[in-house]
């Protein structure tokens, strides 16, 4: 559970860094995604173990 959790945030913060460096946006940074990818892929990894716990 937590393996699956911390390398499928890891690898939401990793493309997310990606994308903000390649995409180009006025004021730098302003699109954020190394910080939305891993909470939404966080967020969703919760839901989906309380969903399955029921």
């Amino acid at each position: 559970m937590y393996g699956c959790a911390i390398l499928s945030t890891l690898g939401a913060w990793v493309l997310g860094l990606v994308l903000d460096a390649n995409i180009g946006f006025s004021p730098l940074g302003f699109l954020e995604l190394r910080i939305l990818l891993p909470v939404l892929a966080m967020g969703l990894n919760l839901l989906y173990r309380i969903n399955r716990n029921r």
